[in-house]
């Protein structure tokens, strides 16, 4: 694997080593937010805690299931397993002990920068599936292009400095819609897209609405209409049925049918629809899009966008039906994710809007390119188009590194460390929002809730609380921390 990754470096132009080398260095720059921690500040991450804890035993264990998917998970815990054994080593075989060992800030610092690790390669990885996909599809201008606007996504730039499941699946997916991209051009590659896609929803399970589209598209209706391939050809039904049985072995429903058969249903009933932000219908429809066309800053700016529509225009243009019908693969990939999730889910937080802008925004780089070729004696004014396009887009990526680095609770915790030895402080929320507390300080969290609920933090006491009412214990300072 190792030897396969030199090779594909020392394959690339020194403009795709450029973006890749900018990229990286976007990456570096933020990389310990929050650390040393006994938790990550990044919601929703399933690093350090669900995969340093073992839970994707329970994606196994019959009538059990875990939150999320098994791969990513599995590769976690795999990456957690030294920290594992060194707390095992210090705490002993009890399990309550090791649980107690292993929430310190020595190993779950351990085991996030593992995972942090990997998501900056799998990032890297996405901007790389990203250049050489619109490379074959456009040519190389536009695939440098492609990369640079992928790399100056500032909510890609977030993502990717977590342990979040976000460019993990689009890993997965990027490389499984280039292997798409290879049966439309007449690869026998069925085998290889399928298998990307089963890793894509074995990592993220919505990434299934970013592929259910194109997956027929490329692997049925092109190939029949291009070369009258058969829907029924051995090697595409042998690459459904291995593709079907990786996804059933990993995902747990072989093993675990009972178990799989419960998660499938708490994802499609609680897990969805009861953080649904819009009302059902046209009018929650029309909301909904309206604020993810608002939401365009978080990603890039408004110039590149509008030359994002301006470039499917330029690709779907001309050329031979099957160039077309490549050159649509990003766009109805987009389409499919919007329709069958963002839609569904009625949610438009930026991850979920961001599948769409790493499917369509490349589209600009084909309307700068081919406008740099169709029209020698305005260069200038091209080039001054690309650089109105891609420097907005730069600053909100620097603006996101610098945001992590600026992040206000280092100065609470600068603070809190200015308080004198043994001060009494009352903390209120998870630890996920919370800045770090300095071990002098006597640190009480209380809450409504059981203590056995909380995911707890090293070196705090918790207390039940059900009138949350701090006057009876005069803390000296009270820290809250919530999500709004």
């Amino acid at each position: 694997m190792l030897e396969r990754a030199r090779t594909a470096w020392r394959a690339l132009g020194r403009p795709e080593r450029g973006v890749l080398a900018a990229f990286a260095i976007a990456l570096a720059v933020g990389f310990t937010w929050g650390l040393p921690n006994s938790n990550t500040w990044a919601v929703d991450s399933i690093s350090p805690r669900s995969c340093g804890l073992g839970a994707i035993v329970e994606t196994y264990w019959p009538g059990h299931f875990h939150t999320y998917p098994p791969l990513h998970m599995a590769l976690l815990t795999l990456l957690s397993l030294p920290w594992i054994a060194l707390a095992a080593l210090r705490a002993g075989p009890s399990v309550d002990a090791l649980g107690d060992e292993l929430i310190k800030p020595l190993y779950m610092t351990g085991i996030e920068i593992s995972a942090r690790a990997l998501a900056a390669a799998m990032a890297l990885g996405l901007v790389w599936n990203t250049m050489r996909w619109w490379t074959r599809i456009q040519g190389r201008p536009a695939g440098v292009g492609a990369g640079i606007v992928t790399a100056t996504n500032a909510t890609l730039v977030y993502y990717a400095h977590t342990g979040n499941l976000e460019v993990p699946y689009l890993f997965w997916a990027t490389w499984a819609l280039v292997e798409m991209d290879r049966v439309m051009s007449g690869e026998p590659r069925e085998h290889h897209a399928l298998l990307f896609s089963a890793a894509a929803v074995l990592s993220k399970d919505q990434s299934a609405a970013a592929l259910l589209l194109p997956l027929p598209f490329a692997l049925v209706i092109v190939p029949w209409f291009a070369r009258r391939a058969s829907p029924t050809r051995r090697r595409l039904l042998g690459a459904i049925g291995i593709g079907a049985l990786f996804y059933g072995l990993v995902s747990g429903a072989i093993v675990n049918p009972q178990g799989f058969r419960r998660r499938v249903a708490f994802l499609l009933g609680p897990a969805s629809q009861t953080w649904a932000g819009y009302p059902r219908g046209l009018h929650g429809a029309s909301l909904l899009l309206g604020d993810a066309l608002r939401g365009i800053p978080h990603f890039t700016s408004g110039p590149l966008a509008v030359t994002a529509v301006a470039g499917i225009a330029v690709a779907m243009g001309s050329g031979r039906v099957v160039d077309r019908a490549r050159s649509a693969l990003p766009l109805l990939a987009a389409v499919s994710f919007t329709l069958l999730f963002t839609l569904s889910a009625r949610r438009s937080e930026d991850r979920f809007l961001l599948p769409q802008t790493l499917f369509v925004l490349p589209y600009a780089a084909v309307a700068v390119g081919s406008a740099w070729l169709a029209w020698p004696r305005a260069r200038l004014v091209t080039g001054a188009l690309a650089t109105a396009c891609v420097v907005p887009a730069l600053i909100g990526a620097a603006s996101m590194d610098a945001t992590l680095v600026v992040d206000s609770r280092y100065d609470a915790e600068r603070f809190l460390a200015s308080l004198p030895p043994m001060s009494r402080v009352e903390i209120y929320g998870t630890s996920v929002f919370l800045p770090r507390m300095p071990p002098a300080l006597r640190v009480t969290r209380p809450g409504v809730e059981a203590v056995a609920d909380r995911q707890r933090i090293p070196g705090v006491t918790e207390l039940v609380d059900p009138s949350m009412d701090p006057r009876s214990r005069s803390p000296d300072v009270i820290v809250l921390a919530t999500a709004l």
